[in-house]
């Protein structure tokens, strides 16, 4: 079943394992639902149930993510919802994270903002699940919490890539690869952007040597799940986290891939950690970073990506 936080002042998830959201009647965005649909991604929130606690970066991963809660929230009258890329909780996903990240996303269901996660390595289902509380909907992979979010430009497919509880790499699974192909194979001319948590990661073998192989951190299934979407045109991006690291890049058949930056901290410290803004129009995205640092060099780069 999907992970998802219904604003307080509305209910918009419906039952079966989709999220069928953001009609023009229901949009807050002044733009016309023909033209655009703005939301805010987040990823790597990697919340403490100790708000005081600092990572080994000497960053304070609860303030961060209350100032890019604050931003979007400001920004609320333009957006039709916030995707929280997985890594929500701090190390092992322990229900006293997830209390303290939720009470820190209030102001986002206040504000009449839906949220909706995924999950990385550092969650736990099952903890999760019982602080969310509420969700309904049949799964539609069995043990995987994922979804659909539909708008009139593109779906967004929530996968989750949760392997192992604190161990690195992540896996889509057959059943879950299965659920895509299917998802994919279905209304054709409706662009789709997967979004997960873990980054592809593919290996030659007549390069590096089997038992000298780089540990995998990425997908463990990358192979399949990028011949998947390749074989599917309706496939236009995917969305990760995982790498605390903001990059684009588009792979020769056309599918672009969206790192997106951590709002807690980053191990390259040249890098931005913060959010992007996202709009949905026909044919396309178009994203915009928004860094915590406003003197940052890349505050404020937008990047329009067209569609295969």
């Amino acid at each position: 079943m999907p992970l998802h936080l219904d604003p307080l002042s509305r209910r918009r998830f419906l039952g079966g394992g989709t999220v069928l959201a953001l009609s023009p009647l229901l949009s807050h965005s002044p733009v016309k639902a023909a033209d655009s649909e703005t939301w805010a991604l987040l990823s790597d929130t990697h919340i403490a149930a100790d708000p005081s606690l600092k990572s080994r970066q000497d960053v304070n991963m609860a303030d961060n993510l209350r100032r890019v809660i604050a931003e979007v929230v400001a920004e609320k009258e333009t957006l039709a919802g916030v995707i929280v890329d997985g890594d929500c909780a701090f190390n092992d996903g322990q229900p006293g994270d997830y209390s303290t990240l939720l009470e820190i996303l209030d102001p986002l269901r206040e504000a009449g903002l839906p949220v909706h996660f995924t999950l990385g390595n550092h969650d736990d289902r099952v903890n999760f699940s019982a602080a969310i509380g509420d969700s309904t909907g049949t799964p539609p992979v069995e043990g995987k919490h994922c979804s659909i979010l539909e708008t009139p430009f593109a779906n967004w497919i929530l996968l989750d890539s949760l392997r192992f509880v604190n161990k690195v790499e992540g896996e889509f699974g057959e059943a879950q690869l299965a659920w895509i192909g299917k998802i994919l194979g279905e209304n054709p001319d409706k662009p789709a952007i997967l979004v997960g948590h873990h980054y592809p990661q593919v290996f030659r073998e007549d390069i590096v040597p089997g038992d000298e192989k780089i540990k995998i951190s990425g997908l463990v299934d990358s192979q399949p799940f990028l011949d998947l979407m390749g074989r599917h045109p309706r496939a236009k991006a995917y969305i990760y986290g995982h790498s605390h690291t903001w990059l684009l890049k588009k792979e020769e058949n056309g599918i672009h891939h969206i790192n997106l930056p951590p709002t807690a901290y980053v191990f390259n410290q040249t890098m931005p950690n913060g959010w992007v803004r996202a709009t949905l129009s026909k044919g396309g995205i178009a994203l915009e970073l928004r860094a915590l640092d406003p003197q940052h060099p890349q505050h404020g780069e937008s990047h329009q990506l067209s569609w295969r």
